[in-house]
């Protein structure tokens, strides 16, 4: 996912591409999700683990879970929090702007959570059905939310966004490894 990012998209100081990686196989789609509120996670060698979520309330506890026990898999316990942290706020966004124009049947309707591991970082992408572009902007402070993305930036090394089509895009995080 990072190596489909431009400077302008790229919030962070790092530069995050791996060598040879090429823009649609850092996010392997895998299915179409169950009527259920989401997919089985799949597992796959060489550090990558997603889980389909569908939008709902219920959706940003079950990226936590999924995040925790992946992390906790892959032995990186000292990252669960901030991890589970940048995994909610991605996803609340993500289904709050980016399933907002899709009916709830609609296959863009639907929130991706994958975690990747790398040597040196883990990152997480959160893939909704909107081509909108995430906002970084500064909340009022009397402001009960609008502050998702001012967090994923305070504990993420790096953030950034893409769109993948016409009607889906791609927020990630990534965070170095201790």
């Amino acid at each position: 996912m990072t190596s489909a990012q431009v400077r302008d998209l790229t919030y962070g100081r790092e530069e995050l591409r791996p060598p040879g990686v090429s823009r649609r196989s850092a996010m392997p789609r895998q299915g179409r999700p169950r009527a259920d509120r989401s997919e089985a996670p799949a597992r796959e060698p060489g550090g990558h683990s997603e889980i389909v979520l569908r939008p709902g309330p219920e959706s940003v506890k079950a990226a936590r879970d999924f995040t925790a026990e992946t992390l906790h898999a892959w032995g990186l316990d000292g990252l669960i929090q901030e991890a589970m942290i940048i995994a909610s706020e991605l996803v609340t966004n993500a289904i709050k702007h980016g399933t907002c124009l899709a009916p709830p049947t609609a296959d863009l309707a639907r929130v991706e959570l994958a975690w990747q591991r790398y040597a040196s970082r883990v990152i997480c992408v959160v893939t909704d059905g909107s081509s909108r572009q995430p906002v970084l902007a500064q909340a009022d402070m009397g402001a009960e939310s609008g502050r998702g993305l001012q967090v994923v930036h305070a504990l993420a090394a790096a953030w950034g966004w893409m769109v993948l089509g016409a009607r889906e895009k791609a927020v990630w995080a990534a965070m170095l490894l201790p």
